[in-house]
């Protein structure tokens, strides 16, 4: 009897889906849509600190039209939440300047979270804002 319960726990132990809280350290680049506006996205992850990049890409970007941010993140349950936030690009740039609907922070719903892939989004005032990247490079 003892042996059917050890094996009972350890089967629903060894199935239980372990939640991924940290996105992995490198570049990933893909696309950001809010409302009718799609432009090319990249960033950076180091621990649990991002920074996003002018693309140099041929899309429309968000840099220089709009500001690129840096800080912190925290996955929780199925959200991802920006904060700490700063202006990255343009350089001495104040944050109440920048069009506070196209900074990435705050709270957003995880749609897929992979070992290469970072999906997510939120309603916001002029729409869903989508953001859909790749790993590019790994650390």
């Amino acid at each position: 009897m003892k042996t059917v319960v050890f094996l009972i726990i350890c089967i629903l132990i060894l199935s239980c889906e372990k939640e991924n809280n940290v996105i992995q350290d490198g570049h990933y680049s893909g696309s950001f849509k809010y409302g009718t506006v799609e432009l090319w996205e990249s960033f950076g992850i180091e621990r649990n600190n991002f920074v996003e990049y002018a693309s140099g890409g041929v899309m429309s970007q968000k840099f220089p039209i709009y500001c690129l941010t840096k800080g912190t993140y925290k996955i929780r349950g199925g959200t991802i939440e920006f904060n700490d936030i700063q202006v990255a690009q343009p350089p001495n740039k104040e944050l109440s300047v920048c069009d506070q609907d196209f900074l990435l922070r705050g709270s957003y719903n995880i749609e897929e979270l992979t070992d290469s892939i970072i999906s997510f989004w939120r309603n916001s005032t002029l729409g869903k804002q989508e953001y859909k990247l790749k790993l590019f490079y790994s650390k």
